[in-house]
């Protein structure tokens, strides 16, 4: 059993990030969360069956590097990082979409996450094991049309949690793909068709327990899908020994080692 430790959940009021977040709270973990929706954060604990004075909410708009600043500063001790926070718009051509639009996608879904590393890496610093989970998305490992400033966001954000992983080898900083749930995300959606099958929220959950826990130690520079067998010793290994293995890469014969077939 791993020992039960201090996380924040930016985003964590959102479709999945309030699922992470209960989960973990029922767990016995300390969670913070950071949203702009104290309602929706009310919603969440009613669903909390266990353990409920262990969450507790700080309003941060993540856009405003200036508010995540300052509500770092009020956290004394911290483990994990999970930043969950996004937004889907503007779902349009690049040449049909106001640039302003983007800019604000922008703001909330890459710089968000990079202000909130940025200010609270120091806090981690002090844990025994820190760790940062940033979250990838539908368009970081392959072009997504009419979704440009999402996709732009995630692919951005893998890039950047391997830069800070090969600077900062203190901690494990990974960046997941949760698949596609139906959340209030999704409601910004008028391009794609809904899936013929929705992601598996038990199954994401039960990954998150595991990255959050000793188990995923040293696991780090790594985009993993919450589908992948990372409940399987062999791919555990697969992952600790394969340099290029789940990262952001340029397939060739120059460079990159081909995958084996």
């Amino acid at each position: 059993m791993s020992k039960k430790k201090d996380i924040l959940i930016i985003g964590g009021t959102g479709g999945i990030g309030s699922n992470i977040s209960r989960v973990l709270v029922e767990d016995g973990h300390r969670v913070i969360v950071w949203g702009t929706n104290a309602e929706n954060f009310e919603k969440l604990t009613k669903k909390i069956t266990k353990n409920e004075c262990n969450i507790s909410f700080e309003k941060v708009d993540i856009s405003n590097k200036k508010e995540i600043e300052f509500a770092a500063k009020k956290i004394d001790n911290l483990d994990i990082l999970i930043n969950a926070a996004a937004v889907l718009w503007p779902v349009k051509p690049f040449l049909e979409s106001d640039l302003v639009e983007m800019r604000t996608s922008l703001d909330i879904s890459m710089w968000g996450t990079i202000y909130a590393c940025y200010f609270l890496m120091p806090i981690l610093k002090r844990s025994s094991q820190g760790k940062i989970i940033n979250f990838g998305g539908g368009g970081a490992a392959g072009p997504r049309e009419n979704h440009l400033a999402y996709s732009l966001a995630k692919t951005a954000l893998v890039r950047f949690t391997e830069n800070i992983s090969v600077e900062y080898p203190w901690l494990d900083i990974n960046i997941v793909a949760p698949g596609a749930h139906k959340t209030n995300l999704w409601k910004d959606e008028t391009f794609d068709s809904e899936p013929e099958k929705w992601g598996d929220m038990t199954k994401l959950t039960d990954f998150f327990r595991f990255l959050v826990s000793n188990q995923s130690n040293g696991i780090s520079s790594r985009f993993i899908n919450y589908k992948d067998d990372w409940n399987k010793k062999e791919f555990i290994e697969k992952i600790r020994n394969g340099a290029d293995f789940l990262t952001l890469r340029r397939i060739d014969d120059f460079q990159f080692t081909k995958i084996n077939k």
